[in-house]
């Protein structure tokens, strides 16, 4: 089956000390992690402003993408999703499947 669109799938990150909390809730849901130990945490995440650079990265990527695949003549949309924070994976996967692409790479 050939592909039809490309998604990137990455683990995602805070973008804004607001995020931080409910990003560090979904990354251990379900271990078991004192909820002290969350708050440690996110003291390390807001000594940055509460952002991860990994958001920012992935736009990078996803730009340097675009201009290889149109440079190339590569028309494949990209679609982007985030196990941890948004935009999320499930998200992109169901704008995909509305978007009426049935397969990706």
């Amino acid at each position: 089956m050939t592909p039809t669109a490309v998604l990137l799938a990455s683990f995602g990150g805070p973008e804004g000390a607001d995020e931080v909390m409910p990003f560090l809730e979904r990354v251990t849901a379900g271990r078991g992690v004192p909820p002290e130990r969350l708050v440690e945490v996110s003291h390390h995440y807001l000594a940055l402003g509460g952002v991860s650079p990994i958001n920012a990265q992935n736009r990078a990527l996803l730009a340097a993408l675009r201009t290889e695949f149109d440079s190339h003549g590569i028309d494949l949309p990209l679609y982007w999703g985030n196990r941890n924070s948004a935009p999320f994976f499930d998200d992109a996967v169901k704008q995909m499947a509305d978007d009426g692409h049935t397969s990706a790479i």
